[in-house]
C-alpha cells in the first residue's frame, strides 16, 4: 500500500513483484464493496462490485494545527520494520518531551510517545514469537498434548481473537497451519527452494489433518491468570509424533496496530500514522485532511497504484501472493496457505486489503480472503463484510 498524496517518503510499499512475461497484456478484476469513493487507474483491472457495504463517517471536525510539523521514527519488530509519523506542534517543550525524551519528573517517571510505542512492541513480539525460547507460543509450541500452559493476557486475548475469526472465516483463517509454512520453505528466509524440496502430498494431508484440530485449543481465564490448553490431537508425520503448533504472525501485526492506536490517542496525537511492515496500518489525520491510499499492482514491478482512494482515522490491512513466494516450474508458491488443501494458495485471488474495523481482525481476514476463491470470497464479503472496505483482485 502506499499513500500517494500528503504523505512522507519511508512509507512501505505493498504489491510489488516482479511480472512474468507479458503480464502487462492481461486483464485482471477488481472487486470492491465501495460503490464509490475509489478510482481505478491502471487499465489492466476491470472492476466489479460487491454490494453489502454500508459507509460510516470518519472524518468529523478537523483539529486546528497551525504551525504543525511531522516527526517519525522506524522500529524493528517481528522481523520487518514499523514506522510512526506524528504531526505536532514541536516548538513547545511539553511536546517535544512528550514525542521524544525519557524524563523524570519529580516522584514521576514520564514515558515519552516513541518510547511508549517501543515497549509495547517488544513486550507483544516476546509474547507472540515463534523464535523466542520462552516467548507464551514458543512455549505453547513446545509442550505436550493435552498440556495446559500458562501464558500472557497479551497471548490470550491474541488466541482468542484468532479463535473467533477461525470460526467467523469457517476455518479459511486457521494459525495452526504452522508445519504447512515450514513445509513449503517460509520458516527460513535463507532457504532457496527447489521441485526436490516440495513436500510430499502425502506429508501435506497430515500436516494440514493436525492443522484442523485448532478449534479444540481451550482458553482457561483464572482471575488475572490466562491459559492455554493444547489438543490431544497428533499425528505420525517424517519419523515423529507432532502435536499442534500455532504462528500467530498473520494477526499479530494487527494487534499491534490496534495497541498503538491507543498509544496515539493516549498521548493525544490525532495526526500521523503508523505502518508495520507491509501487512498493516494505522491511519490517523494528514496535516491537509486525509491521505491518499493507493494499492500497487501485485503484478507490476513499476510499483504504480491500480486503485486509489482516501483514508482517515482507519485501520487497514493488506495480504497477497507476492509478499513472499517463489516460483518453480512456473507454478507460484506463497506463504499464505490454503487450509483445505495444505498448500500455498492456488484460488487465483492475488492481493487483498480491508479497511475499518480492528487491525487485528483485518489482518487474518485478508488471509482467509485469500484462501476462498472468488465466489466464496464475494459471499463472505457481502454477507460478514458491510461495515469495512475491501478491495480484493483476482488473475
Amino acid at each position: 500500500m502506499n499513500l500517494l498524496k500528503k504523505t512522507v517518503p519511508f512509507l512501505a510499499v505493498v504489491c510489488a513483484a516482479v511480472c512474468a512475461a507479458g503480464c502487462n497484456n492481461k486483464t485482471y478484476g477488481l472487486y470492491t464493496n465501495m460503490q464509490d469513493g475509489f478510482k481505478v487507474v491502471d487499465g489492466s483491472f476491470k472492476t466489479e462490485l460487491i454490494e453489502g457495504y454500508t459507509p460510516t463517517e470518519r472524518g468529523g471536525e478537523a483539529p486546528d494545527s497551525t504551525g504543525y510539523t511531522t516527526k517519525g521514527i522506524t522500529y524493528f519488530s517481528m522481523y520487518t520494520d514499523a514506522t510512526v509519523a506524528v504531526s505536532d506542534d514541536f516548538k513547545e517543550d511539553t511536546d517535544k518531551e512528550k514525542f521524544a525524551d525519557f524524563t523524570t519528573e519529580e516522584g514521576k517517571k514520564f514515558i515519552s510517545f516513541t518510547q511508549a510505542v517501543k515497549q509495547q512492541l517488544d513486550y507483544i513480539d516476546k509474547s507472540l514469537s515463534t523464535s523466542v525460547v520462552n516467548s507464551d507460543v514458543s512455549r505453547f509450541n513446545a509442550a505436550a498434548a493435552g498440556e495446559k500452559v500458562q501464558i500472557s493476557k497479551t497471548a490470550y486475548e491474541v488466541i482468542s481473537e484468532a479463535k473467533r475469526i477461525y470460526e467467523v472465516t469457517e476455518g479459511y483463517y486457521n494459525p495452526a497451519l504452522y508445519y504447512n509454512v515450514l513445509a513449503y520453505g517460509f520458516g527460513d528466509k535463507h532457504r532457496v527452494m527447489t521441485k526436490e524440496d516440495l513436500p510430499s502430498d502425502e506429508l501435506v494431508a497430515k500436516y494440514t489433518d493436525l492443522s484442523s484440530h485448532f478449534g479444540e485449543l481451550q482458553l482457561i481465564r483464572d482471575g488475572e491468570t490466562h491459559y492455554a490448553v493444547k489438543p490431544e490431537y497428533t499425528v505420525e508425520a517424517a519419523g515423529e509424533t507432532l502435536t499442534m503448533h500455532i504462528d500467530l504472525s498473520g494477526i499479530g501485526k494487527g494487534y499491534a496496530v490496534d495497541k498503538v492506536e491507543k498509544l496515539f490517542n493516549d498521548y493525544g496525537y490525532e495526526f500521523g500514522y503508523f505502518s508495520f511492515g507491509s501487512s498493516s496500518m494505522l491511519v490517523k489525520r494528514h496535516l491537509g485532511g486525509a491521505y491518499k491510499l493507493g494499492l500497487s499492482n501485485p503484478r507490476s514491478s513499476s510499483r504504480k497504484p491500480y486503485v486509489e482512494t482516501e483514508i482517515l482515522n482507519e485501520k487497514l490491512s493488506t495480504s497477497g501472493d507476492n509478499e513472499q513466494f517463489y516460483t518453480i516450474e512456473g507454478v507460484r508458491y506463497c506463504h499464505v496457505i490454503d487450509p483445505t488443501t495444505g498448500k500455498p494458495v492456488q484460488t487465483g485471488i492475488m492481493s487483498v486489503t480491508v479497511i475499518g474495523g480492528s487491525a487485528a481482525e483485518d489482518d487474518a481476514l485478508t488471509t482467509a480472503i485469500m484462501a476462498m476463491g472468488k465466489e466464496k470470497a464475494i459471499s463472505f464479503v457481502k454477507e460478514k463484510l458491510n461495515d469495512r472496505r475491501v478491495i480484493f483482485t483476482v488473475e
